[in-house]
């Protein structure tokens, strides 16, 4: 791993209310980020979505569980992850992944993750009773 992504990955452990003011140091003005719920280009809508998370959830951090890097011909990465965080009491543990790709400075350019949401809503009382038999009957094991 790079020294670049290796600053990158500290940061998204190390990410609180308070380092979230140090988000110009990994990613570009300009950055775009997706992720299941938002598609926004910008800095200040990214620490918008970061700050509705801690806003919302209890505890919420990632914990970086492998990294995939290429440095040429575009420096990219692939990042699993944990997600994990309280909500309303409930222990939530959801795994996924984001591809960065960076920029000639180093910062993130673009970040989309890719994640279940099914794995969240399945664990809500109301969606997960209707999504869980669906899951079931469309497995094919």
């Amino acid at each position: 791993m790079t020294d670049t992504l290796s600053k990158i990955t500290h940061w998204f452990e190390a990410l609180t209310p308070q380092t979230l003011a140090s988000i110009d140091a990994v990613y570009a003005s300009d950055a775009h980020f997706k992720d299941p719920f938002n598609d926004v280009v910008g800095i200040g809508d990214i620490s918008k979505i970061y700050a509705h998370m801690f806003e919302n959830l209890t505890n919420p951090r990632f914990v970086i569980t492998r990294t995939i890097e290429q440095v040429e011909p575009v420096h990219e990465a692939f990042v699993a992850w944990q997600f994990r965080f309280e909500w309303r009491g409930r222990a939530f543990d959801i795994p996924g992944g984001t591809r960065f790709v960076l920029n000639d400075q180093g910062l993130v350019a673009d970040h989309v993750d890719y994640w279940d949401v099914a794995e969240l809503y399945e664990r809500l009382p109301v969606l997960g009773s209707l999504l869980r038999p669906l899951r079931k009957r469309m497995a094919a094991v």
